[in-house]
C-alpha cells in the first residue's frame, strides 16, 4: 500500500536537498573517512528528524563522525544509487553511499544474491533482540520507525476501546453518530478500514489476497459480503452516513468533539497528540484480533560501503531505545522495538497499541475495492 498520509505533516525544512546530484556526480572520489553518506527516501520531516534527533546524538557519542545527510529524490532516483551501489560490489569499488533509507533490497535484479546488502539477521547487533520479530519483512532491511492504521478515541467518552473489530462495529452501532472513517480513496484511513472490513468477513485470512491473484470472479463473492456490513453501518456513522474527505478531516472531527473515535494513521494521531490539536483525552489503540495495516520504513547497508563498520554502528543506534522513544515522541511515528523495551511513560500512555502482526493488503485489489464502494455502499457521493 503507497503511503499518502502527508497533509497533515507539511511544513518541515528540507536537509540536503540537491546532494543527490552532487553525489551521483562524484563516483570516483573516495568516501571521506569517518563521514556517512546517507541518502532518504522519506520526506523532509524525517530528514529533519534525523538532522535533529540522531545526527548529534551519533556524533557526540563517536568523535570524529559525521553523518551527511542527502535526500535522495525520490523512486528513480534511489533505484539509480541502488544501481551505482551493484556496480561499485562488482567493480570492487567505492560507492560513495553508507546507508540508504526507505527503500526495499529487491532492486536491482540480482543484488541481493550478489550479496549487495548485509545481512543484518547474521550480525548480532547489541539492540537486534530489542525488534519486534513481527515488524521484520526481509534480512536485509533493518526497520527503526513504522506507522499503522489506529483506532484514535476520546478517552473521556471511551474508556474502554475495542479490542476487535467485532467489538468495534458492536461500539458503532452503540454509539450512533460517534464514528466516521474517510473516503478510502481520499485517505489511506478509510482505505484501510474496508480492507480490514474485508478481511474480517473473509475469516481474517490474510493469505487470501495477494498481489497477483484478483479477478472479478475471485473476488465479487468476497466483496459481496463486505457491502453487507458497511451498508449494515453506515446508519450508525457520522451525521448518519456521511464518510470525510481525508485523514485530517476524520481527526479535525474529533477535535471538535462532534464525534469519539475515528481511524487515523498512527504518525498523524501522534503528531496531533504531541502538538494539542486534539484534547488531551484523546489516546489511540490497536485491533488485538487482526491490526489494522501498517508499514515500517527501513535502512539498507551496502556490504562494499567504505565505512560499512561505522555504518551498522549507526545502524544499532538505530534501534536503541533512546532513538526508538524520539520516533514516537518527536517525529510521531510508531518504534520496530518492542513496546517494553520503550520508556516507562510511552509504555504506559501506549498501552493500547502494542501488536504482534502487521498486515499488509495488495494494491492491485484497491482500485476495484475503491470502484465497488462508490458503487455499493455510497452511491449518493461522486467520486472526487
Amino acid at each position: 500500500m503507497v503511503l499518502k498520509r502527508r497533509d497533515f505533516l507539511k511544513g518541515s525544512a528540507a536537509i540536503g536537498l540537491g546532494g543527490l546530484t552532487a553525489g551521483l556526480m562524484g563516483g570516483t572520489a573516495n568516501a571521506a573517512a569517518g563521514t556517512l553518506d546517507i541518502f532518504f527516501n522519506s520526506d523532509t520531516n524525517v530528514v529533519e528528524f534525523w538532522a535533529s534527533a540522531i545526527k548529534p546524538a551519533f556524533e557526540a557519542a563517536n568523535p570524529g563522525t559525521s553523518l551527511n545527510l542527502v535526500s535522495g529524490g525520490g523512486g528513480a532516483s534511489m533505484d539509480a544509487l541502488s544501481e551505482r551501489a551493484f556496480a561499485a560490489l562488482q567493480s570492487k569499488t567505492d560507492p560513495q553511499i553508507d546507508m540508504m533509507e526507505a527503500i526495499g533490497p529487491y532492486h536491482p535484479a540480482g543484488a541481493i544474491e550478489a550479496g549487495l546488502w548485509v545481512d543484518f539477521s547474521t550480525l548480532g547487533l547489541p539492540n537486534m533482540a530489542k525488534v519486534n520479530p513481527a515488524v521484520i519483512d526481509n534480512k536485509w532491511a533493518l526497520p527503526y520507525r513504522g506507522s499503522q492504521v489506529v483506532m484514535m478515541y476520546n478517552g473521556e467518552k471511551v474508556p474502554t476501546p475495542p479490542k476487535t473489530f467485532e467489538e468495534l462495529i458492536a461500539w458503532i452501532k452503540a454509539n450512533p453518530g460517534q464514528f466516521a472513517y474517510a473516503r478510502p480513496d481520499q485517505g489511506d484511513s478509510g482505505a484501510c478500514f474496508i480492507e480490514r472490513a474485508l478481511q474480517e468477513v473473509m475469516g481474517r485470512d490474510e493469505s487470501l489476497f495477494t498481489n497477483d491473484n484478483y479477478s472479478d470472479d475471485y473476488a465479487n463473492p468476497m466483496f459481496d459480503k463486505l457491502w453487507v456490513l458497511l451498508n449494515d453501518i453506515a446508519p450508525s456513522l457520522y451525521k448518519g452516513g456521511e464518510y470525510t474527505g481525508g485523514n485530517t478531516p476524520s481527526i479535525q472531527l474529533l477535535a471538535s468533539g462532534v464525534i469519539s473515535m475515528t481511524i487515523a494513521w498512527s504518525d498523524m494521531a501522534l503528531v496531533a497528540m504531541n502538538e494539542g490539536v486534539v484534547p488531551d483525552t484523546t489516546s489511540v489503540a490497536q485491533l488485538q484480533d487482526l491490526a489494522f495495516i501498517g508499514g515500517y520504513s527501513s535502512v539498507l547497508v551496502p556490504t562494499v560501503a567504505a565505512n560499512k563498520d561505522l555504518s551498522l554502528k549507526l545502524a544499532d543506534f538505530l534501534i536503541s531505545a533512546e532513538v526508538q522513544n524520539k520516533v514516537v515522541s518527536d517525529l510521531g511515528g510508531f518504534p520496530s522495538i518492542n513496546w517494553s523495551e520503550m520508556s516507562p511513560e510511552l509504555q504506559k500512555k501506549f498501552a493500547n497499541v502494542a501488536t504482534t502482526s502487521i498486515p499488509t493488503f495488495p494494491g492491485p485489489w484497491e482500485p476495484h475495492l475503491f470502484d465497488g464502494w462508490y458503487r455499493k455502499v455510497a452511491s449518493n457521493l461522486t467520486r472526487g
